[in-house]
Parts: C-alpha cells; sequence; structure tokens
C-alpha cells in the first residue's frame, strides 16, 4: 500500500514537469503559426484575422488545493432555544416536534489536497490528470421519539414503551487519481471524468449499534413500572484502538471504487449531466473492534411500592470496554448516483440555474438502506473571477441550505461556503444545524 501511494506521488509531481513542457511546445509552436500566419497576410491583406478568444481567470496549466469542511446538526434544539437570557425547555412541546423516526445528530468532517495539470496534450486531445488525498464522512446518532414523549408525558398514554439511542456512520480516508477530457460529438464537446479510489474507514459503526430500552407496566403477573435497558457501540477501526499504529489508519486494508461523470451541452442555453460515484469493486476489510457494552440496568416499581410512594432503586450505570482484533468486516462507502441540467438564460455561465436528483445506496451489509437525493442551485459567475451561489438541497436525510463565493485571481482563488443544515427543512432555519467550507487554491 505505502509503495502504491509513492507510485501516485511520484505521478503528482512528474506531472507538473510534463505541464510546463506542454506549455513550452505549445508556445513555440504558436511563434510558429504567427510567422506563418505574418507571411500569409503579405500575400493576402484582405483576410480577416480571426477574432481572439475571450479571456477569463481559470487556470490553464497547474492547480494545487486545500479544502476544508466540517458540519453538526441536531433534531432537539437551536440557537433560539439556547442563547437567551433564560432558558426554558417544553419537553411536552419538544416531544410534539420531533419527527416519528426520532431526532438525529450528525456530525461531519471533510479535509482534503489535491494536485491538478491541465490541458496535457495526448493524441491531438486535452486531458487534465490529478492527484487527491481526501477524507470525509460522518457519524449520525438518533434517539427515539418514543425516549421524548415518555419524558413529557410519562406512560399515561403508553402503558409500554420501547426505544433506543443508536449511533451509525463512518469516516474515510481516500487516495485517487482523477482524470477529464473533453470529446466532439456532433459538432458539441462531450465532457467525460473519471476518479479511481483507494479508501480506508478509519471509523465505522454499523447501523443498530446503540442503547435500547424498554418500559412495560406489567412482569411475572405483578402490575407496576419496570424499566429495562441494555445494548452496546461496536466501533470498526484498521487499527486496533488498544496500541493504536497511525499508519494504519491510512494504509489499512483498503477498497478500490471508481467514480465517473459526464456533461453535454444540449442545446446553448441547456447542459445536461450525470454522475455515479463510488462504484464498488473491492471493499475494505476491518480486523479491530471495539465494544462499548452497557451493563444490564433494570428499575422495578412493583403497584404496592408505587401506592405507598417509595422511591426505586437507581442502579448505577456501567460501562465494560471490551476489543477484540480478530473480526472481518467488509466495508464500501456509499453508492451515489445523480443527473442535473444547466439551464443557462444568457447563453453563458455568467447565470446557471442548476436542479439536479439522485439517490445513495448503503451497500453494506446489514446496513441496506438507500436515500433520496434532490436540490436547485442558482450561480452567477463573472468571468471565473468572481462567483456567488445559492442554493438549497436534500441529501441523505439532512437539509442544507447553502451561499457560497469564490474569488479567482488564477495564482490565488479563496473558496468560502456557508450553510443551514437539519434533517427537517423548517428545522435548518431555526438554528439547529450549521456546515462550513474553506477552500484554497493555487496554481496558473
Amino acid at each position: 500500500m505505502k509503495k502504491i501511494f509513492i507510485i501516485l506521488l511520484g505521478i503528482a509531481f512528474i506531472l507538473p514537469l510534463y505541464s510546463q513542457e506542454n506549455k513550452s511546445e505549445t508556445a513555440e509552436q504558436g511563434i510558429q503559426n504567427e510567422a506563418a500566419a505574418d507571411d500569409y497576410m503579405e500575400d493576402d491583406e484582405d483576410i480577416e484575422t480571426p477574432e481572439k478568444s475571450k479571456s477569463d481567470f481559470s487556470r490553464k496549466y497547474f492547480e494545487i488545493g486545500f479544502d476544508i469542511g466540517a458540519g453538526f446538526d441536531n433534531g432537539i434544539a437551536g440557537t433560539n432555544d439556547i442563547f437567551k437570557k433564560k432558558i426554558v425547555i417544553d419537553m411536552s412541546e419538544l416531544a410534539q416536534s420531533i419527527s416519528k423516526n426520532g431526532a438525529d445528530i450528525n456530525f461531519s468532517f471533510s479535509p482534503g489536497f489535491f494536485i491538478n495539470v491541465k490541458n496535457i496534450s495526448i493524441l491531438n486531445n486535452k486531458y487534465d490528470f490529478g492527484l487527491l488525498f481526501n477524507i470525509d464522512g460522518g457519524v449520525k446518532a438518533n434517539i427515539s421519539k418514543s425516549l421524548f414523549t415518555l419524558i413529557s408525558e410519562g406512560n399515561i398514554y403508553q402503558h409500554d414503551s420501547t426505544g433506543s439511542i443508536s449511533a451509525s456512520g463512518g469516516i474515510f480516508t481516500e487516495i485517487g487519481l482523477r482524470g477529464s477530457t473533453k470529446f466532439e460529438i456532433a459538432g458539441k464537446p462531450l465532457y467525460i471524468g473519471v476518479k479511481p479510489s483507494i479508501f480506508t474507514p478509519v471509523v465505522y459503526i454499523q447501523s443498530g449499534s446503540g442503547i435500547t430500552y424498554q418500559l412495560t407496566t406489567k412482569k411475572d403477573d405483578i402490575e407496576g413500572i419496570f424499566v429495562h435497558t441494555k445494548g452496546e457501540i461496536n466501533v470498526y477501526t484498521p487499527t486496533s484502538l488498544e496500541n493504536v499504529n497511525p499508519g494504519r489508519f491510512i494504509f489499512g486494508d483498503c477498497g478500490f471504487d471508481l467514480s465517473v461523470e459526464g456533461e453535454y451541452p444540449l442545446f446553448p442555453f441547456l447542459d445536461v449531466g450525470a454522475s455515479i460515484s463510488d462504484m464498488p469493486f473491492a471493499a475494505a476489510r476491518l480486523t479491530n473492534l471495539m465494544k462499548l457494552s452497557m451493563t444490564e440496568f433494570d428499575i422495578a416499581l412493583p403497584g404496592e411500592d408505587l401506592i405507598a410512594g417509595k422511591e426505586p432503586e437507581i442502579p448505577e450505570i456501567d460501562f465494560n470496554q471490551t476489543y477484540d482484533n480478530s473480526v472481518k468486516l467488509k466495508v464500501h462507502r456509499l453508492l451515489r448516483f445523480d443527473v442535473y441540467a444547466r439551464y443557462k438564460p444568457f447563453n453563458s455561465d455568467f447565470l446557471v440555474l442548476r436542479p439536479n436528483m439522485g439517490f445513495s445506496v448503503n451497500i453494506n451489509k446489514g446496513d441496506g438502506e438507500g436515500y433520496f437525493n434532490a436540490g436547485l442551485e442558482a450561480r452567477l459567475n463573472l468571468i471565473n473571477m468572481f462567483t456567488f451561489y445559492i442554493g438549497s438541497g436534500y441529501r441523505e436525510t439532512i437539509w442544507m441550505h447553502k451561499a457560497g463565493l469564490n474569488l479567482n485571481l488564477r495564482a490565488f482563488e479563496l473558496d468560502l461556503e456557508g450553510a443551514l443544515r437539519n434533517q427537517d427543512f423548517a428545522g435548518a432555519f431555526l438554528g439547529r444545524g450549521f456546515n462550513f467550507n474553506l477552500g484554497l487554491r493555487f496554481g496558473w
């Protein structure tokens, strides 16, 4: 695995040299063409010179970039509920506001680094190539609605109640190559991009991992209130958390997947495109498990004690931490499909409206879930020097309402994006979640 990484890194540093060589060859050819054109013009002064192409600030030869993003949201409280002089929590109102799927608490994290080399001439065509290194993913916790109902209303309306506090998700490291080009079809350029990647899950938690509770009003023919809790959280990693090996987090038993994308200008005012991300070819293998188990927790209050006003004995909550270095868990990343359109009212990229629709599938064993995704974005672009955009979308159970800007001076580019996010559309506007992304690019 380390040898593969060294080879990829070597390619990344060689490509800029090739790009510079290609740039020199292009300049030399341009001088020759200019000289030939001067000779031709001497023969026929009536021929008009071709119009120069419109200049912009996009990088033509190479770029190096850094990105970092992070996000958090919850389905319980917003900034309006917390940042005030006197905090009052109405549990009854809170329980009613929780969706039937419970309250989610989501964390996401996505730093990255890449090197791109642009406009490399191969067989009379131009290609872009790049090397990337990313960390991406998130963890979700879920609290059942029944638990909020029990706390706010007791068991008046639900004599028996069950629920859980569960966790799921994963954070992945990725090393990949990227290549793209344009082919002319029917006189129009078809853009094609591919990205083969090797990945390792740094942390992975299977769906269903968590703590469950059960409240009943009858046990062994005795009426009363009886509460029983148990559960465990299983955290899989590429290296043992007892004796951490940092290299294994990046170079563990890697998986391999492939992403492809394409875009075609159907009309001057409309481009259409599609992408398939992280198509699975080989699964990553996790061989280390940290099991955080909760000892069984029981509270018993028979009816006689309840009438007599006796308080139940509350046992101490205790967790046991155990390790298993012999597990074998195969893990893939989410498989995503997406289609989109780019509507250009002025037949240029000055203003672009981009609706998209797709779905994501978790193909891991025991986690077979599907998600519907959709969104709409409006982007204003001034010769690739200044771009401003706003958008709203729903992706993998999270609503995101975002706004961003790009300042591009060719040699340097700054990208900023902020977003409101939540599992509910309206909840995002209540300050229940935020997302932030920062990007820096250098090149020419």
